[in-house]
């Protein structure tokens, strides 16, 4: 009983410890890596978008920084290669220019609460598909990346 109880505090040491770790962006770029927090995400300017998306039905609303500040943040010019990363590896290459052709956001929030990883955070590349119907494509569907945890800045 007493090996049972200790196996279960552990779990739930290292349960609250894996919640209480703040998500991260790590973006690298021309002068080295750098990691955001989500408060650090949220501390630059907020683009809100209500948009349908082929994973959930009716609207819901996004908020985040721009992707065009970042690359701004990073002075990634319209020819760079930049390479969106998720938790588990996939990840996707696209010029910095349809980038910000795009009017993309790095998502922080969905309908105002804060992303988990099992709901398709901590952070999403959202694209504004209702506004702008032309992107509810596969072709851009695959730059709409969840669970978003770096972004390569050739």
């Amino acid at each position: 009983m007493k090996s049972i109880l200790s196996l279960v505090l552990i779990n739930l040491v290292l349960t609250v410890g894996a919640v209480q770790a703040a998500p991260k962006l790590t973006i690298h770029h021309a002068n080295g890596s750098e990691t955001l927090d989500r408060a650090q995400l949220e501390a630059m300017p907020q683009i809100s978008l209500t948009t349908q998306t082929p994973y959930f039905d009716g609207d819901v609303a996004f908020s985040g920084p721009s992707v065009q500040q970042l690359l701004d943040r990073y002075e990634v010019t319209d020819d760079a290669e930049v390479t969106l990363r998720a938790l588990n590896n996939y990840q996707v290459s696209v010029e910095a220019r349809e980038l910000r052709q795009l009017g993309a956001i790095v998502a922080t929030r969905m309908n105002g609460k804060t992303m988990s990883v099992r709901n398709r955070g901590p952070f999403w590349v959202m694209l504004p598909l209702s506004e702008r119907p032309e992107l509810d494509h596969e072709d851009y569907h695959r730059l709409m990346i969840w669970q978003l945890s770096e972004i390569d800045l050739d």
